[in-house]
């Protein structure tokens, strides 16, 4: 029997997180409020705890925490975005040509249409956005700026400058998926935001479950006015008159007294080693950057990799998932933390590069 090994989700490394949330959890007051139906956008002061992280650790200028709902996840984020940013519109959304496969489910669910946005080595150019903007009336770009998934591309700021200047010209709504750039900053690659750039157009998508965990399902969403904001509060009334708080109340305590910022340093720190280790067994043409919690690996074939490593136990994401049919992907994206081992992910990607 073959051995088992994953490469296919993107989870962050564990680390000490469980003893810290531990921790943190103990230490949480629960009072009467606590147990009524909560605030629609979450508890005031945890969007206060998470508007002052954000301003130092996901290139942020100051945050109005009066901008912010609380979501289940990052993802549930982008959804409650669609619903009121594309839906009401031609429910076409502009994208990177390779994204994360998430944010395509959730609008081939809707009935919206993603139109793919040509990229290079520093993510969707100016010129492709403006063209297929234009070409299909689209009036929504999704884009993740820091550390893309799949590609792991990092806009430099001259490029989300330009982004941004395109926005504005032809009145477009941003989508900005931002779960990895508080490992970017941790790793010393702090750049601004695209929310910071243009934070009268733009609906930012954070949360920590891949920093911390994905079972914790805490995120948020930034929005651009007190409109939108009231929007998607209405939208969390219609689904289920509120959101779980517990969990929230732990992880704004962990922003405030720092051992969030700690376990960051650790995390950014290993995630930058396992890259390092990942292009020496694999290849120089890996392409790794930074912190990133997965690499991208070249392929003309992706299928017939996937199949390869599969055959030998192990598994990765489908390359399909990421790109429109019938694009071809042009490559495996390969996860470095589902495997906290090192050793397994050593024996892992000896087997990527033996079957590449």
């Amino acid at each position: 029997m073959a051995p088992n090994y994953d490469l296919a989700v993107n989870l962050p490394l564990r680390l000490n997180a469980a003893t810290l949330l531990n921790a943190r959890l103990a230490r949480t007051r629960v009072d009467a409020d606590a147990l009524a139906y909560p605030d629609l956008a979450g508890p005031l002061d945890v969007r206060e705890a998470i508007a002052r992280w954000l301003a130092r650790a996901s290139g942020h200028a100051e945050v109005d925490p009066a901008l912010i709902a609380l979501t289940i996840g990052a993802r549930h984020a982008l959804g409650l975005t669609l619903l009121q940013v594309a839906m009401p519109r031609n429910r076409v959304v502009l994208v990177e040509e390779r994204t994360y496969h998430g944010f395509r489910t959730a609008a081939r669910g809707m009935g919206i249409q993603c139109v793919d946005v040509a990229a290079d080595e520093h993510g969707a150019r100016p010129e492709a956005l403006a063209q297929a903007a234009r070409r299909h009336a689209a009036q929504v770009f999704y884009v993740q700026p820091t550390y893309q998934n799949p590609t792991t591309v990092t806009m430099p700021l001259a490029r989300r400058q330009a982004i941004v200047a395109t926005a504005r010209e032809l009145g477009l709504i941003l989508i900005e998926g931002d779960v990895y750039s508080p490992l970017a900053t941790f790793s010393g690659e702090a750049l601004p935001s695209l929310a910071s750039l243009a934070p009268e157009r733009v609906f930012h998508a954070g949360g920590i479950g891949k920093i911390l965990g994905p079972g914790l399902r805490v995120g948020w969403l930034l929005h651009p006015d007190r409109e939108s904001h009231a929007s998607t509060t209405a939208l969390i009334q219609r689904e289920q008159d509120g959101l779980p708080t517990l969990w929230p109340r732990v992880v704004a305590r962990c922003m405030d007294d720092g051992s969030l910022d700690a376990h960051l340093q650790g995390l950014a720190g290993s995630m930058r080693e396992r890259g390092r280790l990942a292009r020496r067994i694999v290849g120089d043409d890996l392409v790794v950057n930074g912190a990133c919690l997965h690499a991208w690996l070249p392929a003309t074939d992706p299928v017939g990799v996937e199949r390869r490593l599969l055959a030998r136990g192990v598994r990765v994401a489908r390359s399909s998932n990421f790109v429109s049919r019938p694009r071809r992907p042009r490559g495996v994206r390969l996860s470095l933390g589902a495997e906290e081992d090192i050793g397994r992910l050593e024996d892992a990607l000896s087997i990527v590069a033996a079957a590449r």
